[in-house]
């Protein structure tokens, strides 16, 4: 396999009383994959449902509906996914009283609540056993596929109260059953799919889900329920790990309608995810439908950061060359905005407590360490008598600016830092002809740099 291509829908919502808008829509929305398509069919499509509106009925129109994508982009319903959503369950007091007790104290899952809190799934498990032709029946499952794993993951199975969001409760015991089929995965691909976004399971499930998704080589998650596109960047595991979230697939007045086509290269594992969104007033489709300043254009790169060689081993492994560093120190200068920043009010703290208060892991330290010694060419610059004020805070500025654009969205330091670094590197990766790890490696520097002089980094989380 050269390349792997997927598409991604969610939250289609089809209900029995659909109007103009969503007829429209569904329609345009057949040809248009068949446009983008064409001879590059893609290996395999996931919904991350919720595919009715409030447990609705499951009717010819929706299996006609999902028929036409299967057959639209040439796979069979062996490769189409699906995990159930908020909506594909059935709401019932007992539910409810199950899932308050659950989340007060817990609790562990014994079978006899298991089985129950199943049954609330009956509608939407027969219709996927008319589309797959097998049981959906499961929390959690590993797909095997060669060169690419799918962990599909019931996200819903502790859904179905209206203040679900942060309280989601994972079935540990399932969930790493299922999940440790991957330990030895580590050469393939490995995608987890699920219909919730981490961040609607209680607090220290995420940090086990994280761990889990880190530990058993999940190169990325793809999911739904929020009805927006958007992505995100989790580190707290160890290991920096996408979310690509879908939008949804019904017209109303809060809703981003989109879906997502992606494509890997599977020698390089680097590629793209392009959204395309639903223009409601204009009733075509258009690019778009991510928010975020990465996606601006429609798509966002994927690199899948598993595959690369260490950053850490990078470092130490090869010395920056200090002239060619103050060569690109200068003409960094060179495509900055000069403009000056006010003054800052920050007590000088130990590097080191710092990375302690703003939870750090010890690679952070040690790329420190092997960084710092590049310090003194940035002061040489900073005061070079070529340089004006407003020109020496120029990067001091734009790494302030980047910092207070991310402080307040992550758990801990090690993603501020690559998020800063990243999102710089973004900024600017065209003015300059290094290699992209030669580039990210001397905005690092910029930025260890800015901690030591207390510019940035003296929060706690």
């Amino acid at each position: 396999m050269d390349t792997l291509r997927w598409l991604h829908f969610s939250d289609i919502h089809f209900s029995n009383a659909e109007d103009y808008e969503i007829k429209r829509m569904r329609d345009s929305l057949v040809t248009k994959l068949g446009d983008l398509l064409g001879k590059n069919k893609v290996d395999f499509v996931v919904i991350s449902e919720d595919l009715v509106y409030q447990c609705g009925s499951y009717d010819a129109n929706l299996k006609k509906f999902v028929e036409s994508v299967i057959n639209i982009s040439g796979i069979t319903p062996n490769d189409l996914f699906m995990v159930p959503g908020n909506h594909d369950l059935k709401r019932t007091q007992m539910r409810t009283f199950f899932l308050e007790g659950i989340r007060a104290e817990n609790s562990k899952f014994e079978k006899e609540l298991i089985n129950q809190l199943e049954k609330d799934f009956k509608k939407y498990n027969t219709f996927y056993q008319k589309i797959k032709g097998k049981s959906g029946n499961f929390i959690y499952k590993v797909v095997k596929r060669g060169e690419y794993n799918i962990f599909l993951m019931n996200t819903a199975f502790t859904a179905g109260t209206d203040q679900d969001e942060g309280k989601l409760v994972l079935e540990k015991n399932l969930f790493f059953d299922e999940i440790k089929q991957l330990k030895d995965q580590e050469r393939c691909v490995n995608i987890a799919v699920g219909h919730h976004p981490i961040s609607c399971f209680m607090e220290g499930n995420q940090e086990k889900i994280w761990n889990n998704f880190n530990d058993y080589n999940i190169d990325f998650y793809i999911c739904g329920h929020l009805h927006k596109g958007a992505y995100d960047y989790d580190l707290s595991g160890g290991r920096t790990i996408p979310t690509f979230q879908c939008g949804s697939g019904r017209v109303d007045n809060y809703a981003t309608v989109a879906f997502m086509i992606g494509e890997l290269d599977m020698h390089s594992k680097k590629g793209k995810l392009t959204s395309y969104k639903w223009l409601v007033n204009e009733e075509c489709w258009n690019m778009g439908g991510m928010d975020g300043r990465r996606a601006v254009s429609g798509e966002i790169e994927i690199d899948l950061g598993r595959f690369k060689k260490d950053e850490n081993t990078f470092i130490e492994d090869e010395d920056v060359d200090e002239d060619e560093f103050r060569r690109f120190m200068m003409k960094f200068h060179e495509q900055l905005n000069h403009k000056g920043i006010s003054d800052i009010n920050i007590n000088p703290k130990d590097v080191f407590e710092k990375f302690s208060n703003m939870k750090c892991n010890k690679s952070v330290e040690k790329q420190y360490h092997s960084l710092c010694r590049y310090f003194p060419v940035i002061d040489e610059i900073m005061e070079s008598a070529l340089l004006t004020q407003i020109e020496r805070e120029s990067i001091p500025n734009i790494i302030i600016s980047e910092y207070n654009k991310v402080c307040g969205k992550v758990t801990n330091g090690n993603e501020i830092i690559e998020l800063i670094v990243e999102n710089i590197f973004q900024l600017y990766k065209e003015k300059f002809s290094y290699s992209n790890s030669i580039l990210k490696t001397y905005f690092k520097i910029l930025v260890y740099w800015s901690i030591y002089e207390c510019d940035i980094f003296n929060d706690k989380i």
